[in-house]
């Protein structure tokens, strides 16, 4: 993989971010979007942020004991709730990750617009890897990691870390391709509750 091919998946990320957002405003997402796919996310931001989620991993530890690699809505919700809360603007993302030339999630925009324009919803896993966008390339995941560990023979210590990074790094690094597909909390309020909006509307309020 080349320099202009790793470097370049900055500028694919984003317009994929840009097309997520477009299309999740025709299936009626109207919340606020908060992040911005054209937003130039600071070093510190994501410093701030390795930070906050560092001090927050025990309580994501009580909500989600032992495997975290199947557990993307609960981790994304609660980490989506506990930034902004804390002052950094993040939305959660839902998509599709090429590992290794590998389609891990096989979720494409028709699959889920299906499922939320479906009458009924089966509770529980999704076939959909959800993340967490800070803005413009910025990426946090929790639950990839440990995937990769138990499946593809990534480092013991994968177990306990996030990714905290950039598209471009994550190719770089790891010969991963995140692929925004819809952008929003209206998906898991809508497929598949707990809504996001009710865990932070509930840690502002323990906030005030």
């Amino acid at each position: 993989m080349n320099k202009e091919e790793v470097f370049g998946y900055t500028e694919i990320y984003r317009g994929m971010l840009t097309n997520a957002v477009a299309e999740s405003g025709k299936l009626g997402f109207t919340r606020p979007l908060i992040i911005s796919p054209e937003a130039e996310i600071d070093d510190g931001v994501l410093r701030r942020t390795s930070q906050l989620l560092g001090e927050f991993s025990a309580f994501l530890d009580r909500v989600v004991p032992g495997y975290w690699g199947n557990s993307c809505q609960t981790l994304s919700t609660n980490i989506f709730a506990h930034l902004n809360s804390q002052g950094i603007a993040a939305n959660i993302v839902l998509g599709n990750v090429i590992i290794n030339g590998t389609d891990e999630f096989e979720t494409t925009l028709e699959s889920l617009q299906q499922e939320v324009h479906a009458t009924e919803h089966l509770q529980g896993e999704q076939q959909v890897h959800a993340w967490i966008s800070l803005g413009g390339d910025a990426i946090v995941d929790a639950a990839l990691p440990p995937r990769l560990a138990r499946h593809y023979s990534a480092p013991e210590h994968f177990n306990d870390m996030m990714f905290i990074g950039r598209a471009a790094e994550m190719v770089a690094r790891y010969n991963i391709k995140y692929q925004p597909i819809l952008v929003g909390t209206e998906f898991f309020a809508k497929t598949n509750p707990p809504d996001p909006m009710d865990l932070l509307n509930a840690m502002r309020s323990m906030r005030a």
